[in-house]
């Protein structure tokens, strides 16, 4: 009797090591740093962009996660994401062009679990089945066809025709938390290109 107690009682603690261990694998702890960054007005972005472009999001191509040797801390993460071009307001970009966009976010699992590291507290990466309006940055040393979102989530405008721009949630505006002054960027982007109406 004593010795089915033993074995049922570590049975238990098995399961819910497993348990443990399979929850920080599956569910992934999201790093969010509160970050410095420069609020860019619809100006600014539209003179710092080399592509203003329509798109749909189609896949993530691949990821960088370089990691401190010693305390496992992200120094670099990219996602590279794969969209098609709809149509085409600036920029040497034609409509159907396949363009790969870097975004400054990154999952990763070790030993202790699994991880997403994102740029500051906005951010919402790019979403399978979405259209959105990207502001773009192609450095000179980046690869053809390769760009960077402006200000990370200040140069991303999901399209929707669901409701006007005030109206829409924070999950509609793809975007983390409640943020006014890209409410704000999103209402003037809207109207200027013609959609949210």
């Amino acid at each position: 009797m004593m010795k089915r107690a033993v074995m049922i009682c570590g049975a238990m603690a098995l399961l819910f090591v497993a348990g443990f261990f399979s929850y920080k694998h599956l569910d992934p702890q999201v790093i969010r740093p509160e970050a410095d960054y420069h609020i860019y007005s619809l100006d600014e972005m539209e003179q710092l962009a080399t592509a203003i472009v329509e798109v749909e999001y189609e896949r993530e191509k691949s990821s960088v996660v370089r990691l401190d040797e010693k305390d496992k801390y992200p120094l670099e993460t990219k996602t590279f994401s794969e969209v098609k071009v709809q149509n085409v307001y600036k920029g040497n970009v034609n409509i159907g062009d396949t363009l790969t966009i870097v975004e400054y976010y990154a999952k990763w699992r070790d030993l202790y679990g699994s991880y997403q590291w994102m740029p500051n507290e906005i951010y919402v990466p790019l979403s399978k089945g979405k259209t959105y309006l990207l502001f773009l940055y192609q450095g000179p040393t980046q690869q053809p066809d390769t760009y960077e979102i402006i200000g990370n989530h200040q140069g991303k405008y999901v399209i929707t025709t669901a409701k006007p721009a005030p109206g829409l949630t924070v999950a509609e505006l793809e975007i983390d938390e409640d943020d006014e002054a890209y409410r704000q960027l999103y209402k003037q982007v809207s109207e200027k290109y013609g959609f949210g109406e």
